[in-house]
């Protein structure tokens, strides 16, 4: 008998044990509004990538490369022919005329290589400007989105390794962006 209301006890403190034991998880689980983030994943190197604004700055700045590299080959070919009529020369021009001569190409091929450089800093320069104004938009627009969704944190989707289909406002995000921005204007900065 003596047992028997051992037993009794002991299932009696086991029990009690247990719901105290199970009372704080019960509590810790339940989430407080103002400490829950709600998620949103953006792919935005996708959306940098292949949003039409990119595509026609890209377009723009493809178009701009092949003027330029027409006008770099006009400029190489008159420098070669100019180098061609220099070496005919060499045997009948005195050496110091000579000398002065080839000085001066050797000045014009360095201003030939100075105008190549600065073309191609154009053309960068003019795809960083565009990316970066197309990025300021970009970026208005994933807030917008973030603000109906009620979001409170927004990653790159090349951060996440793992979320919910549902967090995903990738392709939202890039009809809104497609719509509001179809076009981008580069501007190419020859003057500096």
């Amino acid at each position: 008998m003596n047992m028997i209301k051992s037993l009794r006890k002991l299932f009696v403190l086991l029990a009690m044990v247990g719901v105290y034991a199970v009372a704080p998880v019960a509590h810790a689980q339940e989430p407080d509004p103002e400490t829950v983030a709600s998620v949103m994943v953006v792919d935005v190197a996708g959306i940098m990538r292949e949003a039409s604004a990119m595509q026609d700055a890209k377009k723009q700045i493809r178009e701009r490369q092949v003027a330029y590299q027409q006008e770099i080959e006009t400029r190489e070919q008159g420098l070669r022919e100019e180098e061609k009529q220099l070496a005919q020369q060499r045997t009948l021009l005195a050496a110091d005329v000579y000398q002065g001569k080839q000085k001066e190409f050797q000045q014009k091929v360095a201003e030939f290589q100075k105008f190549a450089q600065a073309r191609s800093r154009i053309l960068d320069q003019a795809l960083a400007e565009a990316q970066s104004k197309f990025s300021q938009a970009l970026n208005g627009i994933i807030g917008e989105v973030a603000g109906e969704r009620n979001a409170s944190l927004v990653l790159h989707k090349q951060q996440v390794v793992l979320f919910a289909k549902s967090m995903d406002a990738s392709q939202e995000v890039f009809d809104r962006v497609n719509k509001e921005i179809p076009t981008i204007t580069v501007e190419f900065k020859e003057g500096s």
